[in-house]
């Protein structure tokens, strides 16, 4: 069985590459500057795992203006592949030429045969089940070529309504009218992790993620889905989705599943996994 990590939080590299037993790495392009991405595609390789590039959650005409400056590093760096997220994505990645190979988020459901067949279709070499999908469900689909999300937060919500933004604490504003001030520009700040926490009238907490390089916010549950146990036997390949786990949290959840160690623990969710959605 394939095992990948997907990450938000690139302080939380080099604790997943240290278990071995990691294949894909799935890198997210909101948290590196462009000229960064052979330095972090040569650091994953080392590990002998293959990097990809994790494409934003939403494609924006600026979005494509960004990678299409940034088109020559893109291509050159070395990545494995990108975790396309959009069918947008997936339109500029074939009009640029851009090589590697696709694969294709939860976000782009397949709920039947004929859906995968149309992704496929569009250039998915890997598909990933969908958050709604049952187990029986997933049975029938197949699980050839297909990659279940066994551990982390689901997105609930992406927007461009980042509460940073609404509260009149935009730092892409800010950061700009400083360098129109001092003439140095500075992205680096951008790579920063910066939750923000929602709470409902339950008191649930939901963790906000900010990308500001692309001007957009993702709100995820208020607990990880934990599938660990739960793994089908014909599963190809799992992904594991870190985003605001604290230091040694990463490697020791791999480390966990790895070592058949895999009880639920804390709070957590099962998602759809076993009752589904109507």
């Amino acid at each position: 069985m394939v095992i990948d990590v997907s990450l938000e939080n690139m302080d939380l590299l080099t604790e997943v590459l240290s278990v071995p037993e990691g294949k894909r790495v799935y890198l997210p392009s909101q948290r590196m500057d462009p000229d960064e991405y052979p330095v972090f595609v040569r650091q994953v390789r080392e590990a002998g795992k293959e990097p990809f590039l994790s494409l934003p959650f939403v494609f924006r005409q600026e979005t494509a203006e960004f990678f299409q400056r940034h088109k020559t590093v893109l291509t050159e760096a070395g990545w494995e592949g990108f975790l396309v997220r959009s069918l947008d994505e997936a339109a500029f990645l074939e009009a640029e030429g851009i090589p590697g190979r696709r694969i294709f988020d939860a976000g782009l459901y397949v709920w039947n045969r004929e859906a995968a067949g149309l992704m496929k279709s569009l250039g998915a070499d890997l598909l990933t089940f969908p958050y709604e999908c049952r187990e029986q469900e997933m049975a029938e689909l197949g699980f050839r070529d297909k990659e279940l999300v066994i551990y982390g937060r689901i997105p609930l919500m992406v927007s461009a309504q980042c509460t940073a933004n609404t509260e009149g604490e935009c730092r892409k504003k800010s950061q700009a009218q400083r360098a129109r001030k001092t003439g140095k520009a500075d992205s680096s700040w951008m790579n920063q992790v910066d939750f923000r926490y929602l709470t409902d009238r339950r008191k649930a907490v939901f963790p906000e993620d900010s990308h500001c390089r692309f001007c957009t916010s993702v709100i995820y549950n208020s607990v990880p889905l934990w599938l660990l146990d739960r793994v089908p036997a014909a599963c190809e390949a799992v992904r594991f989705h870190f985003t605001e786990e604290a230091a040694g949290e990463a490697a020791r959840i791999l480390e966990k599943f790895v070592t058949g160690n895999t009880a639920p623990e804390g709070a957590f969710t099962r998602g759809h996994f076993m009752r589904g959605v109507e």
